[in-house]
């Protein structure tokens, strides 16, 4: 029958309608059959292609003419649920099970709707009873340990398991799919059982000792974390995550000693970079402070040692980068920044720093040529705009940098710090176009919207008060602007003889 299938597609019907060989013995093959499967490939065809609806009505024409057909209830079934009309979908595979109880393939795809459908337990009796008809398939046990826990039943999923090993007798999967179960139970012991069982039947493979140093310490047991990962370092003593575990485990009362024990171990390549930066991400708030010279050098030592270590490795020039930044060493900090950059420049967090470092410094030619190729590579990131205004406003382009303000209020979003810095740059961009008038009109505008909390506007609208003419209300302007940021700019703007 497959056979005269693929005929119908490949060959005209009137080729149909002449002979078939069954048998050994020409037959004259039915017009009304031909017809027959020729409406079946038809709808399966339109249901190959994904083309739901019309599948649909296909196979909906096909079984009312031949309603006991089981293959076309279950295509109608898989077409229904191509569409997402999963209780059509329900009803059809239910039409063929019915009709074919023992397809396995139906009660299978008739499962997985109940999954779709949320009803996991109806799922799971499915193939509570495929096991039992077919106790030779692994792939019916596991689905029904799977569908047990889902249905909130872990004690059938366990069961289900315990006759999957039966079967084939301890596999990692097995042990792990036990081990979760356990797990969600809260039954450390026996989950701890299912790790230990891996490791006796596979004592070579180090990756279950490390699994259970790893739940050791997920349930706090650190003495027991200890003892697996030195037995590790005892099988192989330059396993790089054991070795980096109980350094850590070791962890000194002083912060010095702990990073100075770091450097062996930042120094190997084949312990991942993203493990070395969560070891020394915790330290940054003392970098900030500043207080500890001797901690501040040891960090940076890190550092170093991540460039040489990784030097392919984009995160470790950031990471090296971020260390000298937070060290008030900005010069050192652009030149990692711009090596991380040549590596991979997907990452909007280092050009935003680069940016941030040049027009600190005042470099505003590279600011303006950096910021543009932000603004190419992350088009919706107003910060870029931000920082091209500022070069081009201190180019003396103002004009263009009113431009891509106008950009990045568009994009800005609810960022109400960013909003205020973008509204500054506006006004100092009319100051440098002379525009005294349009500036205090917009810096005026701006203190309604929080501009009256912001340095910089404060500021700024003091000087454009102070262009215009209008000496006094500069002046209280740039009071205000001092009492929040002290500056020896203001202190001369508000004290002229005394500088």
């Amino acid at each position: 029958m497959k056979y005269l299938f693929i005929l119908c597609i490949l060959l005209p019907a009137a080729v149909l309608r002449a002979q078939n060989t069954i048998g050994g013995t020409a037959s004259i093959v039915p017009e009304a059959e031909v017809e027959r499967q020729t409406s079946f490939v038809a709808a399966e065809r339109e249901r190959l292609l994904e083309h739901w609806d019309k599948a649909i009505q296909l196979y909906q024409k096909f079984v009312y003419d031949n309603p006991s057909h089981d293959a076309a209830w279950y295509g109608l079934a898989r077409a229904f649920g191509g569409k997402k009309d999963l209780s059509a979908a329900l009803e059809a595979i239910g039409k063929a099970v019915t009709l074919a109880p023992d397809n396995e393939w139906y009660r299978v795809q008739q499962a997985a709707f109940y999954e779709q459908l949320d009803r996991p337990k109806d799922a799971a009796l499915i193939f509570e009873a495929l096991t039992k008809q077919y106790p030779r398939r692994p792939e019916f046990y596991q689905r029904l340990a799977y569908l047990s826990v889902l249905a909130g039943d872990p004690k059938s999923g366990l069961k289900a398991l315990e006759r999957l090993e039966l079967l084939t007798g301890l596999t990692p999967e097995i042990a792990d799919q036990r081990h979760l179960i356990y797990v969600a139970l809260g039954d450390d012991r026996r989950a701890t059982a299912e790790l230990q069982r891996l490791i006796v039947a596979y004592p070579d493979e180090l990756k279950y000792r490390h699994r259970l140093a790893k739940f050791y310490t997920s349930i706090q047991d650190e003495a027991k974390a200890r003892q697996i990962y030195a037995e590790i370092l005892r099988r192989r003593p330059d396993d790089p995550v054991a070795q980096l575990a109980v350094v850590h485990q070791g962890k000194s009362s002083t912060d010095l000693t702990y990073l100075t024990s770091l450097q062996l171990l930042f120094a190997d390549p084949k312990i991942s970079i993203d493990t070395k930066v969560q070891e020394i991400l915790p330290f940054f708030p003392k970098l900030d402070a500043g207080t500890d010279a001797a901690l501040t050098q040891k960090m940076l030592e890190l550092g170093d040692l991540l460039e040489k270590t990784h030097p392919k490795e984009a995160k470790a020039w950031s990471l090296s980068g971020d260390l000298r930044y937070h060290a008030n060493q900005p010069a050192a900090a652009l030149e990692r920044y711009r090596q991380c950059l040549q590596l991979n420049p997907k990452v909007f967090a280092v050009w935003e720093n680069t940016l941030t470092i040049l027009a600190e410094q005042k470099g505003y030619d590279e600011l303006l040529r950096t910021a543009e190729k932000a603004i190419d590579l992350f088009p919706n990131q107003p910060k870029a705009y931000y920082f091209y205004a500022v070069a081009a406003t201190e180019k003396g382009q103002p004009d263009a940098a009113l431009s891509q303000l106008e950009q990045a209020m568009l994009m800005v979003g609810n960022n109400r710090a960013l909003r205020l810095d973008l509204l500054d740059q506006t006004g100092l961009a009319r100051l440098k176009k002379k525009d005294w008038e349009g500036a205090v009109a917009h810096y005026a505008a701006a203190l309604a919207q929080g501009g009256d909390q912001h340095p910089g506007i404060l500021e700024h609208y003091g000087d454009a008060l102070s262009q215009a003419g209008q000496r006094e209300p500069a002046r209280l302007q740039w009071q205000k602007a001092q009492t929040l940021r002290p500056s020896p700019a203001l202190e001369q703007k508000l004290n002229p003889g005394k500088l």
